[in-house]
This record gives structure tokens, C-alpha cells and sequence, in this order.
């Protein structure tokens, strides 16, 4: 019968089963003083199973002892298993055998002739009441039903013993068992898996499932118990799916990184060759520049990926340099102001070199600003500290050391200790405070050297 959501005790439609006339207009009039809709009054049990079929009462009121070859138990028996209609007996018999016979057929109510309406009321509301909730009961099982057969991941379910009691066809096909051959065996016969580790989608536990055909399977799972209301154990569901295809697609991408990374670092060691072939005066200036900037990264304590990312700013920090003639790069003497204007732009050019490659750091940024000083007397844009990175502070600091630690054609190197001292001197004027104070204990503290 449809729920139409209605209150139980106003404008229920209830057939009235009673082979004795006048009975059956006494229980009319008080159906309907007791705000009941009465759907129509028969006298035989073939007529009620006809009726109920037909007018679809909400509840059928039934004598036992009717006119006809089917009494009321019988016809009991059939509205229930053919439409889910309940009843209610209303009978002047009350002995032990009749009422053993009603309650095998499972009434909602019995009531004993003769009665009063506060009884009927009552027998009629907890009836409605009772029917109301097994159909969305029903419904909601249905609905549950039709949810796990559907689900793309495999699912057992276990009564209290730990035998299957549910398996859906995920899980069949998963396991490569028929659900007929699943039902009733212990769990462990039919689930075998190695014991798993976290790591899955949504804390699931990984694990390797052997199927019963001898098929290996990894596969995601998740066991949780199944409680009553006192907290008791009456069973385990176990949820899992194969992931075989989703372990593949990831061993596959991080080959596909490890190639991209590959060649992202032969790209940059093409470009520092590049620029070191320019200018032979200066040849593992860069990866000395690269190797200090991404030691003081990690003296300060800065995460791999950012120390990662400073070693490649270091490496290619002057490949703008390519575009400077090599005369000049290679000039013996002091530049004039037109060649010291070619050399500044070194940093834009490089910038402009690498600004459109998907390095995952800023790296063009920091080959940009790698010559800019905290008080804005740098270049090529006079940025002052809060407008640069603090990468590019590192990358400047590991610069200028490594460069008064090496020969230049106009020049002799001027060495360790000037280096260390040229530092000190502009700290937090020209240069990041914790970034001199890192270099000095790489040098001072750690024996670095290049």
C-alpha cells in the first residue's frame, strides 16, 4: 500500500470484515464517530481478499468466524502475503487454539467481543502505526538493497558467528565466487588477506587480497564491526576494491616525473655549459654559487624543496651573461660605464631567458633580483628587502662570497677572510642578517670550502 505520509488515527480507510449485519453497522458508526473512513463492509473471506485488492484499505478489521468456505485467519493469511494489508481479528473467540492460529499469521491486533472504543482506538492507532513503519522499514531496506548491489566496491557482511550473510556482486566478482558459494562460510574462507599497512584513499588500509581462484589482488579495504544497541558485536562488514589499475597509474606517473625531472636538470646543466662556454674566466662559478646557496638553505633550515629550488637558481643564475660580448667578459681591465650597463643587464636577460619555463620554484625571479641589495643600491631595479625574495637574499649572499673567492681577469680572488669580512660589513644593510650569520658559521663553525 502507498504511505501517504497521513496521521494514523484521521481519514484512515478501514474495511470492516463481519458476517453479522448489525455488528457490522455497530463498528461503523463507532469507525466513524472515531474519525475513520469506512472503505466497505463484507461478510466473507473470499469478498475481503476481492476487496482489499480492489479498494486498498489502509487496515482490514476482521472477524475470525465468517460466511464462506475461507475464514478470517485464512483470509488473514492472504492479505498479508499478497498485499502487506494489516489486520485486525475482532472475534468473540478467545480460547487458546484460536489464538494460536491468529498469531501465526501475524495480526496487528486482536480484540476480544464485546468492546469498548477507547479498545478499538487504541487497537486501530498502534496498528496503523505499527504498518506505517514496517513499509518504510520495507522501504528503506529496498533502498539499501538496491545501494550495496550497485556499489562498485566489493562488500561481506558477517552475522554474529562470522559467517557471510551478505555479499553483493562487487564482491563476487572480486572474489570470483558465486554468492551461493559465499553465503554461510566463515569469512576467513572466502576473504584471505595479508595484513595491510595505511596508505589507502581515506585512511583505507592496503593490503593484498588472494582470491579463492588464486588470483592476487591488492585492494583498499576497511573492517568495522556492526553494534546493537548496547554496543554488543552481532557481526563485521568488510568494504574493499581493486586498485591494481590506481597502483599502476601511479607507478606509471611517478616514472613520468622521474623523466621530467631527468630531463628538467639536463636542461639546466645544458644551460650552464652554455653560459660557462662564454665565459671560460668564470667556468664553475655557477655550481659554486649553487652548492653554497643550497648549503645556507638547509643551515637555516629552510625544506628540501626550497634548498632544491636555490641549487637550480644557482646554476643558472649569469645565463644571461650570453647576450654580454665576450670581450667584455673577458677584458683584463676595468669596464667603462657603457660595458659595466651591458654586464648589469645580464640579470634581466636571464630573467627573460627562464621566465617562461614551469620551473617548480621562482627561479627567473630569483635570477632577476640576485643583485639587489637590502637598501635598494643594487640593480637592476634598486629593489629594497621587502620587495624581494628570500631566496634571491641567499642566492645574492652566495654570489658575492664565491666571487671574491675566485680569479677574474681584472683581478686577483681577494680570498676567504675578505669575502667573510665584506659580509659582516653590510649586514642588514646590504645583506639578510640571517643569511650572513648562516654563512659565517658555514665557514667559521662547519669548515666550508668550496
Amino acid at each position: 500500500m502507498p504511505d501517504d505520509g497521513f496521521d494514523a488515527t484521521v481519514g484512515a480507510r478501514v474495511l470492516i470484515v463481519e458476517d453479522e449485519a448489525v455488528v457490522a453497522l455497530d463498528v461503523r458508526h463507532r469507525l466513524m464517530r472515531l474519525g475513520y473512513v469506512v472503505a466497505g463492509i463484507v461478510d466473507s473471506g473470499e469478498e475481503a481478499v476481492r476487496k482489499v485488492e480492489e479498494l486498498e484499505p489502509d487496515l482490514a478489521l476482521m472477524d475470525i468466524m465468517l460466511a464462506g468456505a475461507m475464514d478470517g485467519v485464512d483470509a488473514a493469511a492472504i492479505i498479508r502475503e499478497r498485499f502487506g494489508t494489516p489486520v485486525v481479528f475482532l472475534t468473540a473467540h478467545s480460547d487458546r487454539a484460536t489464538l494460536r492460529r491468529a498469531g501465526e499469521v501475524g495480526p496487528y491486533g486482536y480484540l476480544i467481543k464485546p468492546f469498548e472504543e477507547p479498545e478499538l482506538q487504541s487497537a486501530l492507532e498502534i496498528a496503523l502505526y505499527k504498518s506505517r513503519m514496517e513499509r518504510k522499514l520495507a522501504q528503506n531496506e529496498r533502498l539499501t538493497a538496491a545501494t550495496l548491489q550497485c556499489l562498485g566496491e566489493g562488500l561481506l557482511t558477517t552475522d554474529a558467528s562470522g559467517r557471510v550473510c551478505f555479499v553483493n556482486p562487487a564482491a563476487e566478482l572480486l572474489l570470483g565466487l558465486a554468492a551461493t558459494t559465499i553465503l554461510g562460510q566463515p569469512l576467513e574462507a572466502v576473504y584471505r588477506a595479508t595484513p595491510g599497512q595505511p596508505g589507502g584513499l581515506a585512511g583505507r588500509e592496503l593490503t593484498v587480497l588472494h582470491c579463492p581462484a588464486g588470483r592476487d589482488v591488492p585492494v583498499e579495504q576497511t573492517t568495522s564491526p556492526i553494534l546493537d544497541g548496547r554496543g554488543q558485536t552481532i557481526g563485521r562488514v568488510v568494504v574493499f576494491r581493486d586498485v591494481s589499475k590506481r597502483l599502476e597509474a601511479e607507478r606509471a606517473l611517478r616514472e613520468s616525473l622521474a623523466n621530467l625531472q631527468c630531463a628538467l636538470a639536463e636542461t639546466v646543466n645544458a644551460l650552464t655549459v652554455t653560459s660557462e662556454k662564454r665565459d671560460p674566466f668564470t667556468a664553475g662559478h655557477q655550481q659554486r654559487v649553487s652548492h653554497l646557496a643550497a648549503a645556507l638553505a638547509k643551515r637555516l633550515g629552510l625544506p628540501e624543496a626550497e634548498q632544491e629550488g636555490l641549487r637550480v637558481a644557482g646554476l643558472v643564475h649569469d645565463i644571461g651573461k650570453i647576450h654580454v660580448p665576450t670581450e667584455i667578459l673577458a677584458k683584463p681591465e676595468a669596464l667603462n660605464a657603457m660595458e659595466r650597463g651591458l654586464m648589469r643587464d645580464h640579470s634581466t636577460v636571464g630573467h627573460e631567458i627562464l621566465k617562461d619555463i614551469p620551473f617548480p620554484w621562482p627561479v627567473a625571479r630569483m635570477v632577476l633580483e640576485h643583485h639587489e641589495r637590502l637598501d635598494g643600491s643594487g640593480y637592476p631595479s634598486a629593489l629594497g628587502r621587502e620587495d624581494t625574495l628570500f631566496a634571491s637574499r641567499i642566492l645574492a649572499l652566495a654570489d658575492v662570497v664565491e666571487a671574491m673567492n675566485s680569479h677574474r681577469p681584472y683581478r686577483a680572488a681577494p680570498g676567504r677572510e675578505a669575502a667573510l669580512a665584506e659580509i659582516r660589513a653590510g649586514r642588514g644593510r646590504l645583506y639578510e642578517p640571517d643569511v650572513v650569520d648562516a654563512c659565517l658559521a658555514l665557514f667559521l663553525d662547519d669548515d666550508y670550502c668550496f
